[in-house]
């Protein structure tokens, strides 16, 4: 059974992402595995490639800066505020489009992601990321990189 959490604004578990700050707030442990739920902080012009989920919806809050999403094919640029719903299956990514670092505060259901963003921020520190290395991490909870990151345009 889940019991209630309460963290700080300094507390939490913090990974390295693919160059993202990921602040761990409730992994599926702590949810029964219902969700994870993290704060994603990324650097101007930085995101993940083009990607599919094959177990989980995800849902995305943008609470500073500028976000551009691809979302099946579609592209919209969000502030502070804006929200995106990827359902499991669709093919989507995210880029800072903004010249400071963007927050979002990011929901997936059910939990597991934190499993492979524990095993990049692992390959980070042993300095063993590689295309190939994240692919296989990321593979391992049916996520499937399908394209390259958004670029900056302009």
């Amino acid at each position: 059974m889940s019991t209630p959490l309460v963290l700080s604004p300094d507390q939490g578990e913090i990974l390295n992402v693919v160059g993202d700050r990921v602040r761990i707030l409730a992994d599926s442990s702590m949810t029964d595995g219902r969700c994870v739920v993290f704060e994603n902080t990324t650097d101007p012009g930085n995101g993940p490639p083009l990607h599919r989920h094959g177990r989980d919806d995800e849902h995305f809050f943008v609470v500073e800066g500028t976000v551009k999403f691809a979302i099946d094919g579609r592209e919209v640029v969000l502030t502070a505020g804006g929200s995106v719903f990827a359902p499991r299956g669709s093919v989507h990514t995210f880029m800072n489009a903004g010249t400071t670092p963007s927050r979002m505060i990011i929901t997936c259901c059910p939990g597991g992601l934190e499993g492979p963003f524990r095993e990049a921020d692992r390959l980070a520190r042993e300095g063993r990321v590689t295309p190939e290395t994240l692919a296989e991490a990321f593979r391992k909870f049916d996520l499937e990189f399908v394209g390259p990151p958004l670029q900056r345009t302009g």
